[in-house]
């Protein structure tokens, strides 16, 4: 049994559905849905009952409900006094920073760096981290903060604070007919075949926002890292939605950018909690004050 198996159980007790709690969590469902079997089969017992639309708890699931959420509070409880026998804490204060691997296309790396060397008090750790593993190490207190794009908070339990801004691109190839405009709307590339990000990140819902929301049914090809994306865009296969500063990063020749007019403005930045009394709450306060100030 795993602590991240217990928070992917509790989230589906109370969002009532797999997919409201694969939401809430940053995850896929097929992964959440995984690992609530291997808790099930490590406890023989069935924890929900799969024969209904909502995550209805089965008897043993009713009664192991309050045990998982003793075991969590104490869980986030042992690994809030054991910071106070770190050697950071025992010096100073310490800060540990989860992010998204997009430090260097936003430049926020220098901003850390100037934060460490105006506050030598307070031991930085940074962990780079795909969506899933940083919301799960947010939820589960393993981060003070997160450094991420503003639709993957929660607003009513999360604060946010943007150090950036991006655009949602339409990328296709130099010899598109839409190649040389300006911008593009959604309608003008409804018919597209798309090649985009990976269901799970936060570009990916966003795209399939907009699509709902103007009523497209969206062509998928197959969905990808970035990387890939651009060598396929670039060999005529599709074209594909995503953030600008990506663009920038892995250019690629053939291929070009064109801002997307029905996108709302991408905002990045870092993200806390809004209830964070424990020892890491006066460093968030302090990164917060300094970025503010700069």
């Amino acid at each position: 049994m795993t602590f991240e198996q217990l928070e992917y159980f509790i989230a589906t007790c109370q969002c009532k559905t797999f997919f409201d709690a694969a939401e809430q969590l940053h995850t896929t469902q097929s992964t959440l849905s995984k690992q609530i079997k291997k808790l099930e089969a490590e406890l023989s017992v069935t924890l929900f009952d799969r024969s209904r639309r909502l995550a209805s708890l089965t008897p043993a699931g009713e009664a192991f409900y309050p045990e998982a959420l003793r075991l969590s509070g104490q869980y986030a409880a042992m690994r809030q006094k054991m910071r106070a026998f770190s050697p950071a804490s025992a010096n100073g204060l310490s800060l540990s920073i989860g992010t998204l691997p997009f430090l260097s296309q936003y430049g926020l790396m220098p901003l850390l760096n100037r934060f460490k060397q105006a506050n030598p008090q307070i031991t930085v750790h940074i962990t780079e981290a795909e969506e899933e593993e940083l919301m799960t190490g947010f939820l589960q207190k393993r981060f003070d903060l997160v450094l991420l794009r503003e639709t993957m908070i929660r607003p009513d339990e999360d604060g946010f604070f943007p150090l950036s801004k991006d655009t949602l691109s339409v990328m296709l190839p130099e010899s598109h007919p839409l190649a040389a405009y300006s911008c593009i709307s959604l309608s003008q590339i409804a018919q597209e075949s798309f090649l985009l990000m990976p269901p799970y990140t936060s570009i990916y819902k966003l795209c399939m926002k907009l699509f709902s929301d103007a009523g497209i049914t969206p062509s998928i090809i197959r969905t990808s890292r970035v990387e890939s994306l651009i060598g396929s865009v670039a060999l005529g296969e599709g074209i594909s939605l995503f953030a600008e500063s990506n663009f920038r990063l892995f250019q690629h020749p053939g291929v070009t950018a064109v801002p997307l007019s029905d996108a709302p403005e991408l905002s990045v930045g870092a993200a806390y909690k809004k209830t964070g009394a424990d020892d890491a709450a006066p460093a968030v306060k302090c990164f917060l004050s300094y970025c503010k100030n700069v």
